[in-house]
């Protein structure tokens, strides 16, 4: 049997393995956006939303909420200038990452609403009930 400590290294490691994967790929594309004068690379930001899916699918809701977060200082250390500092100059910018905060908040749990198969508001022997008169 594992250990409740070796449950939780091995997500959180693969979790952190995949916001700094997304890093890696979003700041070579920022960079390429700013040398090629696209009108706002910040958009990249979005791409973000991925890991944060990928965790829910995988590890459940809970994980890929803390990953949001850890998403979005990674978002406002590469993308948002000044670059390499957690500061955020423009309020829209500000703005825009809060934004994208909430739409991974609200999409990991969905997703694990989906995966899960619980409903809103039920307790497990509730939904339980409810899977078995749905079959």
């Amino acid at each position: 049997m594992k250990s409740h400590r070796e449950v939780l290294i091995r997500p959180i490691a693969l979790s952190v393995a995949a916001i700094l994967l997304t890093s890696l790929v979003v700041a070579e594309a920022y960079s390429y956006a700013k040398a090629l004068h696209v009108r706002d690379p910040e958009d990249l930001a979005l791409a973000y939303l991925l890991p944060t899916i990928f965790i829910a699918l995988f590890f459940g809701s809970t994980l890929a909420v803390a990953a949001s977060f850890g998403s979005g200082l990674a978002a406002a250390c590469f993308i948002y200038p000044p670059q390499a500092s957690i500061w955020i100059e423009d309020s829209n910018h500000v703005a825009e990452l809060g934004f994208i905060l909430l739409l991974a908040i609200t999409a990991s749990k969905a997703v694990g609403v989906i995966i899960d198969g619980k409903l809103l508001g039920l307790s497990a022997a509730s939904a339980a009930t409810e899977r078995r008169r749905v079959t």
